[in-house]
């Protein structure tokens, strides 16, 4: 089998189960296998695949095929111009997530940028496969930051990614705020659980290969900013602030939960101009 005709085969395998961007998905299965990068293929078009390398990428096709997400079969996904690993154990990073990093990069460099250097401490709840958390550290590295999940795997592979990309991260196994509790924060970031139960019913198929755990919010999804609004200002130093992202259709809700609750709230659009981060101080 050539490059070119494998590159055919397995847009046709996976356009006969529906997945969209077959092409795109079947070049970069290809690629992955060949150890090229994609526009090597169009360069190579008529290279003629070993007999392991066709098995080996006959198998990431049929894995494809099985709505297996692409980010698991290559174990990474690019983030905020940074490269995770990612698996079956965690949340797949999406690139609406970075305009909470970005909303809170802006901010740390808004509030201290005429201070002496002093610890700034940033807890990152549901830290997942700690994509905010490694980013934060990274794009700001004189804050202290502690990324928590309750999944002891999440944490694995978050402190594997802070580790491949050099990046000081403390990390802490726990349940939400109660894994914080005792202490005083600058800020804290999440982006908790928040689909509800119908909408979760209702999502694309290659949806339900990642952690249930990290989508599901409640029978309304508002669950974990409930507790949020409840818990958190005990944990606040007087100036801290909250920063989380949330539902396109959940603005109006969340910001009730703390604004009955003290808060003064802000709401942030993603590029697509939905409702997407929400500042509470």
């Amino acid at each position: 089998m050539k490059v070119i005709d494998g590159m055919r085969w397995g847009e046709s395998e996976l356009l006969k189960k529906g997945i969209d961007n077959s092409r795109f998905d079947a070049d970069l299965l290809l690629a992955e296998v060949l150890k090229v990068t994609r526009d090597r293929l169009y360069l190579d078009w008529d290279r003629i695949l070993s007999e392991q390398e066709s098995e080996h990428y006959q198998k990431l096709i049929q894995r494809r095929s099985e709505n297996v997400p692409l980010q698991y079969i290559l174990g990474r996904q690019e983030f905020m111009g940074l490269s995770f690993y990612v698996d079956e154990r965690v949340l797949i990073p999406r690139a609406d997530s970075e305009v909470l990093v970005e909303k809170c990069l802006d901010i740390l460099r808004q509030d201290h940028k005429n201070e002496l250097v002093r610890s700034i401490r940033v807890a990152d709840l549901c830290t997942g496969s700690g994509v905010l958390a490694i980013s934060l550290a990274h794009f700001f590295p004189s804050a202290e930051v502690l990324g928590v999940d309750l999944s002891p795997g999440a944490l694995e592979v978050a402190q594997l990614n802070a580790k491949q990309l050099g990046v000081p991260v403390q990390w802490r196994q726990g349940d939400f705020v109660e894994s914080i509790r005792g202490e005083y924060w600058d800020y804290v970031i999440t982006n908790p659980p928040y689909v509800s139960a119908e909408d979760y019913r209702q999502c694309a198929p290659e949806i339900f290969h990642e952690p249930v755990m990290a989508f599901l919010g409640g029978t309304d999804g508002l669950d974990f900013y409930r507790r949020l609004a409840n818990e958190i200002r005990p944990l606040l130093n007087p100036q801290g602030k909250v920063l989380m992202e949330i539902g396109w259709n959940q603005a109006e809700a969340v910001c009730k939960l703390f604004q009955l609750n003290g808060f003064k709230t802000e709401v942030f659009s993603d590029l697509a101009g939905r409702d997407r981060v929400i500042l509470a101080r």
